[in-house]
């Protein structure tokens, strides 16, 4: 457990300077030669092409996720998560509500329904479900091993499964879905999944569920997977007909 901070930085850093993982996502240009020796860019649809990855898209839910596992073991940010918890228990000690449960889930069924509507987005609904898929299975994988490597406890002493928040960070995942295949076509809507991933993370602190850094960290681990996702997915079925993707 002391050496988590040191394992942090080595991610962070390797992340940082991984020019493999740093591309995204266009679209491909054909070009037609005329008479002349010039050459002229037609657009093809259903293919990839790549771009220079801006790794600084990375930052804030690396530096999520480092919050949440410095404060396993920091004092200061240990004081952080009683403050919050007890002003929580204090103002609203008897809160309740089973609505996170379902709230979790919400970024991501938004983006299926808005395709089912009829608004396609950044990607076609089989492509969108390789996506969801990726970043479902790295988000859930990414949880559980922490969670049975921290056992850390939860504030209700429920259970020993307190790190990280795995409802924020399956909503944060989605909500970095939607955003991603929205943000072109409906700027403003794109960022709603935000608020109710927010709100997710919010509900499970007054559910007295999770600490703070829990919160933070799961968000950090939801947006991270998702972006992720793109990338495999990118690298994998770079000639298998979707549209420009970029994730950022």
């Amino acid at each position: 457990m002391k050496n988590l901070k040191y394992i942090v930085v080595a991610s962070f850093l390797l992340l940082h300077n991984n020019r493999g993982f740093a591309q995204t996502l266009v679209e491909p240009i054909r070009y037609k030669i005329s008479g002349t020796a010039s050459l002229k860019p037609e657009p093809v649809s259903g293919q990839f092409k790549f771009k220079s990855f801006n790794s600084s898209a990375t930052y804030a839910p690396l530096l999520l996720t480092a919050y949440g596992l410095l404060a396993i073991e920091n004092d200061p940010l240990k004081h952080i998560n009683a403050e919050f918890q007890e002003e929580i228990l204090e103002h609203h000690a008897n809160f309740r509500t089973t609505a996170d449960n379902y709230l979790q889930f919400s970024p991501a069924l938004a983006v299926f329904s808005l395709k089912f509507s009829g608004n396609r987005g950044q990607n076609n609904m089989f492509n969108s479900i390789k996506l969801c898929a990726t970043s479902t299975l790295l988000m859930a994988g990414t949880v559980y091993a922490l969670k049975i490597t921290t056992r850390e406890m939860r504030p209700d002493g429920s259970a020993r499964t307190s790190f990280p928040s795995g409802h924020t960070a399956t909503a944060f995942a989605g909500a970095e879905f939607f955003h991603q295949e929205f943000k072109n076509t409906s700027p403003l809507l794109s960022y709603s999944g935000y608020l109710a991933a927010t709100a997710t993370g919010t509900l499970r602190m007054y559910n007295n569920k999770h600490y703070f850094s829990d919160v933070i960290a799961g968000a950090g681990i939801g947006i991270l997977s998702t972006k992720a996702a793109y990338w495999i997915n990118s690298k994998l079925f770079r000639n298998k007909g979707t549209h420009s993707v970029n994730p950022l």
